[in-house]
């Protein structure tokens, strides 16, 4: 069983290394695990992964806000029945961006404005 006094000191660490989302919900991971029963690797991977993600999701935002993009419009917007000559399957294959781990180039045609 966590104490409050270790739960206040455990939740010091994630501030000084400025792990701000596992200190937003470090008591609750602890409950958590304690209810499951985790393992400590597995409990470490939780609190690592929900940080992970929660500055990756940080940065994409800030560098969106950067580029200064009008509006963001998600490819699933996109209405593929617009344009019959797009082929979907080729459009979601291309968006799977399986093309840049083969190191494959796209040109994409269209008329001029």
């Amino acid at each position: 069983m966590t104490t409050p006094a270790q739960i206040e000191r455990l939740g010091e660490h994630p501030r000084k290394l400025q792990l701000l989302k596992s200190g937003e919900r470090l008591e609750a991971l602890l409950q958590h695990a304690a209810a499951q029963e985790l393992p400590c690797a597995e409990f470490l991977e939780q609190v690592l992964g929900e940080e992970v993600a929660a500055k990756t999701s940080k940065k994409l935002a800030m560098r969106t806000a950067m580029a200064r993009f009008p509006f963001a419009k998600p490819l699933e917007t996109f209405d593929l029945a617009y344009q019959p000559s797009i082929d979907r399957k080729q459009v979601l294959a291309l968006a799977s961006c399986h093309l840049i781990e083969h190191g494959d180039n796209v040109i994409v045609l269209g008329p001029r404005p």
